[in-house]
């Protein structure tokens, strides 16, 4: 029987952190170029529509240790 995702995920956190990045490397490579080249696109569209929005003024800024304690007090780490 094949593993499921959670078992290999946690298969592979018990490898230490070489082979952890070996591995996550590999898996990378192992994607379709096309689907890399695609997800790279529409990352970079995303990053420019947020440049625009802040420099348009539509967002604002915050200060990142607001951002980081508005974070911590949701319980998040």
């Amino acid at each position: 029987m094949a593993m499921t995702k959670s078992q290999i995920k946690v298969a592979a956190l018990e490898l230490d952190p070489v082979e952890r990045q070996a591995l996550a490397e590999e898996l990378l490579l192992s994607l379709d170029q096309a689907d890399s080249q695609t997800i790279d696109a529409a990352w970079l569209a995303e990053a420019r529509r947020r440049d625009a929005a802040f420099l348009n003024g539509s967002v604002a800024s915050k200060p990142v240790d607001e951002v980081i304690d508005r974070i911590r007090s949701r319980g998040v780490r």
